[in-house]
């Protein structure tokens, strides 16, 4: 996927946001997972192991229903149904309990500014993992990695219930 294909995804399907889509194809039911349209490429993916273990329960081609965008890689958009009927039991979007989630919300406010470390960077889908406290985050680069090691400051700019996931956004220095 070219840069700036990569980046138009990103735009159109922030990380965290809601979207509508339609199930379009389950290639190999109860082995990959679920191809969704959502209106504009790119195509949405659900992961197997996000499903329920029986792919007779999975959403039937033709649904439409909403979903929770995980993450971008290239060529797709990764989602999560919202709706709990067509996702794993066993599928648990953190090891977070209810309480030390609200905890961490508490703690770690949308708007409050963190100092983080960046402890992973994944060139496919250019993404890289910051940890603070006792908590982490995923963010996505454009221009330059960052490097293992670096230290910057981000501002809390959402809680993702669904997922138990705190996401940053780089506060004025990014990491160096």
């Amino acid at each position: 996927m070219e840069l700036n294909q990569f980046n138009t995804a990103r735009r159109r399907f922030p990380v965290g946001t809601h979207v509508v889509g339609q199930v379009v194809r389950i290639p190999r039911p109860g082995a990959i997972g679920l191809l969704v349209d959502l209106g504009q490429e790119p195509e949405g993916f659900v992961d197997v192991v996000v499903l329920p273990h029986e792919p007779a329960d999975w959403p039937p081609v033709g649904a439409v229903m909403t979903f929770e965008v995980l993450q971008h890689t290239p060529g797709q958009v990764r989602l999560l149904p919202l709706d709990e009927q067509f996702r794993s039991r066993t599928y648990l979007p953190s090891s977070l309990s209810h309480r030390e989630w609200l905890c961490i919300k508490t703690r770690f406010p949308i708007g409050s500014v963190v100092t983080a470390t960046v402890t992973h960077v994944f060139t496919s889908n250019r993404e890289y993992v910051v940890r603070f406290a006792d908590c982490s985050s995923a963010l996505e680069w454009n221009s330059q990695a960052p490097k293992v090691g670096a230290t910057g400051r981000y501002t809390v700019s959402q809680h993702l219930d669904h997922t138990h996931r705190v996401i940053l956004a780089p506060a004025g220095s990014t990491p160096d």
